[in-house]
């Protein structure tokens, strides 16, 4: 039988979402006031890796997001995607032994390069250090496009840009959401509104706990080719879009320069420059974005309450093509994948 899906975000994570479930036979709804592929996915780095998490079962679902990736890109070839790899000069504090080892002992293909390895494949780094942590099958995608594509091409979906006002109950059951254009009903309603979800998710009584760290990105104006890979280094962490354009950030978790963006872009462009040997960067402007990132660090995935759905997480930038796949299974056949096991919204239930 077919369903009508109402979907609120229209990020990354919603729009895969639409994209697998109207794929799949479903009718799908789309809310969102942006219009820009999202808040959150607008202001991301969009760094695809599994390196980050220390919870295997985290790492094996981004581990499958990986992998999702790479199936997807059959699918639609024009999502802006880049399998360039990431050098890990530094981690943030982390021993890089200690990364190496844990990640090593899943499988994760981490590999030691030396002083010259890492002067061939980033010539422009003004300090060489004498050996890092490489990783190949990492990638950088644009969020914010991405969500576009993923929208643009869904089949037997709807877009609305308009907001949700709360969510409509019958009973026990939520049957849709109420917006400033009306009343839209739904078999099932999936909250993918990132930090917008806690909110609109109070509206029926359920709790979605979530921290909301501000990310700081500072963006360059576009230069010739200066470095092939992601770089993350002691204070810094990197990329070249294909437009010729470096993103820069300083930490993945929020920290005090955000408090002062002004000051802050100048510290991250300062650093940037000590970094890359060039006279050509130009600072561009900077971004600032909410990063969803519920209360124990791990993405909640799953029905709290009949006709509800919540797909709440950071980073939807790695694990956007996973999380489709898996949350459309679910809601098609109701088989829920063990990968989703521990990331089921009733753990935070006492």
């Amino acid at each position: 039988m077919t369903q009508n899906i109402l979907i609120i975000g229209a990020g990354i994570i919603g729009s895969a979402l639409a994209f697998r479930l109207g794929q799949s036979g479903c009718t799908v709804t789309m809310l969102d006031p942006s219009g820009t592929g999202g808040t959150a996915s607008s202001a991301s780095f969009g760094w695809v890796n599994a390196s980050y998490e220390k919870s295997k079962p985290y790492y094996l679902l981004r581990r499958h997001a990986m992998e999702a990736w790479t199936r997807v890109m059959l699918d639609l070839p024009n999502l802006p995607y880049h399998q360039n790899g990431t050098l890990y000069a530094d981690f943030y504090g982390v021993p890089l032994e200690k990364l190496h080892s844990e990640h090593g002992r899943w499988g994760y293909p981490f590999e030691w390069i030396t002083h010259d390895q890492i002067a061939a494949l980033e010539p422009k780094l003004a300090r060489i250090p004498n050996r890092a942590l490489f990783c190949g099958i990492e990638a950088q995608v644009l969020p914010n496009i991405a969500a576009c594509v993923f929208r643009e091409q869904a089949h037997n979906t709807t877009y609305i840009k308009t907001s949700a006002a709360h969510l409509l109950t019958k009973g026990d059951t939520i049957i849709g959401a109420n917006t400033p254009v009306g009343k839209i009903h739904s078999d099932i309603t999936i909250l993918a509104a990132g930090s917008h979800s806690q909110t609109i998710a109070a509206t029926a009584e359920v709790s979605i706990p979530l921290d909301k760290p501000v990310g700081l990105l500072i963006h360059t104006k576009p230069t010739k080719q200066l470095i092939t890979h992601t770089i993350l280094t002691d204070n810094l962490h990197m990329q070249q879009r294909k437009d010729g354009s470096i993103t820069a950030g300083g930490d993945f978790g929020g920290s005090s320069i955000k408090n002062n963006p002004k000051s802050g872009s100048c510290e991250l462009f300062s650093r940037l420059r000590d970094t890359i040997k060039s006279n050509e960067l130009e600072y561009s402007h900077h971004t600032l974005g909410l990063r969803p990132t519920p209360l124990d660090g791990m993405p909640i995935v799953g029905s709290p309450k009949r006709g509800l759905y919540i797909a709440v997480m950071h980073s939807g930038a790695t694990l956007a093509p996973g999380i489709a796949e898996l949350v459309t299974t679910e809601i098609t056949t109701g088989h829920r994948d063990a990968l989703l096991n521990i990331f089921h919204p009733d753990r935070f239930v006492s």
